[in-house]
């Protein structure tokens, strides 16, 4: 993939929870009033059954609240599996390591649901581009019928390969952040996927080629997110650059299988105004097919 900034997540020494959050004034820019200073010095309170100057008995602190692995050490089954697929070069050894390097990706994520909520950028991203294409494939409309009603009328005289590479700014979000650099590269890469005999279609695009485009736009953003976690510079580990594409493909085909499996409910149908739901149930089921089937490789072994 073309991201190749790694995110590592929070660390303890800047921490994604902000210092003020248990304020119970909710507000980062005050603190807590001070409580009026006593006029009358006072003990501290005893029990009634005790005596006056009766040592005390200190009381128990609230247990703190357990905190959260850093990244770094919540995915590193995860890596260590990747890493040894990585290295070998027996193609089932390889796919069982992958399987079971993103079951620990997605398990130690929440599980498929929250795995899914994680990637909402990716979601939405995914949402806008099957609206738009769903819009353009309907009786008595096109892509560049779509573009007028967008007010992007400048973009309707270009080639469709043109007018799809200038949409990236109207299906990604804009900004800078390492979940828009997924989206951004995920949706290039589908595009670049599609065979030059079939650009054409996308003028006015059927069921086919919406599946198409979604299932490879959903499987690079998987795998950005789950490089990024569990194979951050496994990429690099084989001894040539050969090797290290035949990796890259191997990887992605894999993932793309396990997307296709989760778009099977869709029946290649994707209707206005349920588009979202519809989106939402394939992210997350095929987070969940991507957990189990690692799962089961590791009780079959």
């Amino acid at each position: 993939m073309g991201t190749s900034t790694p995110f590592n997540g929070g660390k303890n020494s800047n921490p994604l929870l902000p210092s003020w959050l248990d304020d119970p004034s909710g507000d980062p820019g005050t603190s807590p009033a001070e409580p009026p200073t006593p006029l009358i010095p006072q003990s501290p309170a005893q029990p009634d059954n005790l005596p006056p100057g009766s040592p005390q008995t200190p009381q128990t602190p609230p247990a703190a609240p357990p905190q959260p692995l850093p990244s770094e050490q919540r995915y590193t089954p995860g890596r260590k599996a990747f890493n040894k697929g990585a290295r070998t070069g027996n193609s089932a050894d390889r796919e069982r390591s992958f399987k079971q390097a993103a079951a620990s990706y997605v398990s130690r994520s929440g599980g498929g649901g929250s795995a899914s909520a994680r990637a909402s950028a990716d979601r939405r991203a995914a949402g806008r581009l099957v609206d738009l294409l769903v819009r353009a494939g309907a009786d008595g409309s096109d892509i560049r019928q779509e573009l007028r009603r967008l007010d992007l009328a400048s973009l309707a005289q270009r080639s469709t390969a043109e007018i799809f590479e200038a949409l990236i700014d109207y299906v990604c979000e804009p900004g800078g952040d390492l979940d828009q650099a997924f989206v951004r590269d995920a949706y290039s890469e589908a595009l670049h996927e599609v065979p030059k005999d079939m650009i054409s279609r996308l003028e006015r695009p059927d069921g086919a080629m919406i599946n198409f485009i979604l299932e490879r736009f959903i499987a690079n953003t998987i795998m950005s997110r789950l490089l990024n976690a569990v194979g951050n510079g496994a990429i690099t580990l084989p001894e040539t650059a050969t090797s290290a594409i035949s990796l890259n493909d191997s990887f992605r085909d894999w993932i793309l299988g396990r997307v296709q499996d989760a778009m099977e409910a869709t029946k290649g149908i994707f209707r206005e105004g349920q588009v979202a739901m519809q989106i939402d149930h394939i992210y997350e089921t095929a987070y969940g097919i991507l957990e189990r089937t690692g799962q089961n490789e590791g009780d079959n072994q």
